[in-house]
């Protein structure tokens, strides 16, 4: 369940920030509601963090979640740049995401940061959730909003401010660092 709720308002956008062990048994509720509300869920997601926790997530969002709408990237911080920025952006035009849906970060703080970035200017700003799973992007950039891409001049230097509605602190998912 969950030990600890906060919602954000004076950051500019909602954000509701939800943590504990089996915090993400919470998500089918969330997928259903914004099923109902026509809203298409778009995974973007990590190859290390797609192998332990893909099939789980997937069952998760089910209600909402069609086939084809993961994006699984390399792993590691050299795919934080312009050019992974450049595919997600392709990947969520090809596949019809408007602005009323959202984008779902399932790993650390590369995939948050990329995945981020991705939401906050893709159609100027679509739905963007955080499941944050390495204890850093826990506690810092997926609660705070940071989104960012590197630049061969330096990392994150490219980059926005961008709180998500929605983050999903389950400490179960450090288990497979």
């Amino acid at each position: 369940g969950v030990t600890w709720r906060r919602e954000l308002t004076h950051t500019g956008r909602r954000s509701l920030i939800l943590v504990g062990s089996e915090a993400l048994t919470l998500l089918p509720e969330r997928a259903r509601e914004a099923s109902a509300q026509g809203t298409r869920l778009f995974v973007i997601s990590d190859e290390n963090v797609a192998d332990a926790w893909g099939d789980t997530l997937a069952s998760l969002l089910a209600v909402a979640l069609r086939a084809g709408d993961t994006l699984v990237l390399p792993p590691g911080e050299a795919t934080k740049n312009v050019a992974v920025l450049h595919q997600c952006w392709e990947w969520l035009a090809q596949r019809g995401c408007r602005r009323a849906d959202v984008v779902i970060a399932l790993g650390g703080g590369v995939v948050g940061d990329l995945a981020g970035l991705a939401a906050a200017t893709y159609q100027r700003g679509v739905g963007l959730w955080q499941i944050p799973t390495t204890l850093l992007a826990q506690v810092d950039s997926s609660v705070g909003g940071k989104t960012a891409v590197n630049l061969e001049a330096g990392k994150n230097l490219v980059g926005t401010f961008y709180q998500p509605d929605l983050v999903i602190v389950d400490p179960r998912t450090l288990n497979t660092l």
